[in-house]
């Protein structure tokens, strides 16, 4: 079994170990802080998952980790000892690499210390360039063959190999966007909440450039979504080529859905939000107009899932809501069922 772990956002470790649980040959052994740990029997069924941002071949747990910048001096020291063969080795099974690959570092921490992130990078880079001189070190992750991961939390450092060549939640697809436009390992975890399946109905009213439709057209449901701006909706559709698949798109008014009552399975949406949208009376009478439209649409049973920064203007006193960090704010996912 390969150790592994799963980068994901803030708020969604449950979600993300969810969807990991649902994986053969997969065994979650831990959560904390943005991450999920787990072994596993191989590799290339992580690479589909789409709730998490990232996932990567655990190499070492480095311990203690000081907040001193001598221990800058450590990191390089510990990463010319790291042993990468047999983790390139089982990236090899999924794709290929050169005998010299061209590597990225990338490195996060929680918590204040006296060295900054790309003095970390500095440190792994010259460990690894020590014990592998022929590699060569990008500054660029998208032109790199392999990237190492530093993750460090408390006196811990997480050290690992990403298993496929760019992170999972860049999607092909994502070319065009709009302010406020969703991430789709988001988008997904949205999706797994409000209980997705292959062959259901779902309506987003306010589609944006179309993200949550393509995730869930991807995963074989029926999907249908709008918004009030024709832009939006030219980049839905953009969106959607690059991703094969053809959803039903519309300029409408998300107060007004041109919609029958009870005829979908689910409704799912990026609410308008965040420092670009100010929190006035339009906003409120939005809120207050589209909520009850979106129970009108959904059938009895159905779900609705919703994000947005301003959970308070959610009337859904029964909802069930969660806390993200999503670009530096706090949004919510408020999970609904439609009762009424």
């Amino acid at each position: 079994m390969l150790p592994v772990f799963a980068i994901t956002t803030r708020g969604l470790e449950a979600v993300s170990a969810q969807e990991m649980r649902q994986l053969p040959g997969v065994t979650v052994t831990g959560m904390a802080y943005r991450r999920v740990e787990a072994a596993c029997q191989e590799l290339q069924p992580l690479a589909r998952l789409r709730t998490v941002d990232d996932v990567f071949i655990q190499l070492a747990r480095w311990q203690p980790v000081t907040h001193l910048r001598a221990e800058l001096g450590e990191f390089a020291k510990r990463s010319a000892d790291l042993i990468l063969k047999p983790a390139l080795d089982a990236i090899g099974t999924m794709r290929p690499l050169p005998p010299a690959p061209r590597f990225s570092v990338t490195a996060n921490f929680v918590g204040r210390r006296n060295y900054t992130a790309p003095e970390i990078k500095t440190a792994i880079q010259a460990g690894l360039s020590q014990r592998h001189p022929a590699w060569v070190y990008v500054e660029d992750d998208h032109d790199a063959d392999v990237n190492l991961r530093v993750f460090i939390e408390h006196d811990t450092a997480l050290v690992g190999v990403r298993i496929t060549r760019h992170p999972l939640h860049r999607r092909p697809y994502k070319t065009d966007h709009l302010p406020g436009s969703l991430k789709p390992s988001v988008a997904a975890a949205m999706l797994l909440l409000a209980e997705a399946a292959p062959g259901q109905s779902l309506v987003d009213p306010f589609c944006g450039t179309g993200t949550i439709l393509i995730e869930a057209a991807l995963q074989g449901l029926h999907v249908i979504g709008g918004d009030l701006q024709a832009a939006a909706a030219r980049h839905a559709r953009i969106n959607a080529e690059h991703a094969d698949c053809h959803p039903q798109l519309c300029q409408w008014d998300a107060r007004r859905l041109p919609l029958a009552a009870a005829s979908v399975d689910l409704a799912v949406s990026n609410l308008p939000w965040g420092r670009q949208i100010v929190v006035n009376e339009n906003l409120k009478s939005l809120y207050h107009a589209a909520l009850p439209e979106m129970r009108r649409v959904v059938k009895p049973g159905g779900r609705i899932v919703l994000l947005t920064g301003v959970p308070e203007l959610v009337n859904a006193p029964e909802a069930e809501s969660t806390e993200i960090s999503l670009f530096g704010q706090n949004p919510h996912i408020i999970k609904i069922r439609n009762d009424r």
